[in-house]
């Protein structure tokens, strides 16, 4: 075979070779972004207000059982914004929805003082 011959026959591996890792790549990234563009899903729960953080960046929630999440404790929301928390104080029951990002924050939707 000839010198050239075989400059050609790597010159189409090589490129195959690109080809298909680019491929795998574009794959990789369309499955990437598929998972993380679902909606998360959204909780609905009830509790009693324990606490809030300065400027009403955060609520710590004394929540009931939260079907199919976790069992009644102590945790801190975030709202969405803080004016998502006007009207609520220390000691109000509320209903609220939430969902949980990717790294563990959780995030109100929904804030309803209950009577």
């Amino acid at each position: 075979m000839s010198r050239s011959m075989c400059s050609r026959l790597g010159a189409v591996h090589l490129a195959r070779s690109l080809l298909l890792g680019a491929a795998i790549a574009t794959s990789l990234t369309v499955s990437c972004s598929k998972a993380s563009t679902a909606a998360p899903r959204v909780h609905h729960a009830t509790g009693a207000v324990r606490s809030l953080g300065p400027g009403r960046a955060y609520v710590n929630i004394a929540h009931d059982d939260i079907s199919g999440y976790m069992s009644a404790m102590t945790m801190s929301f975030e709202p969405q914004s803080p004016s998502q928390l006007d009207g609520i104080e220390v000691g109000d029951r509320i209903a609220f929805d939430f969902y949980e990002t990717e790294d563990a924050r959780r995030v109100l939707t929904r804030v309803e003082k209950r009577r």
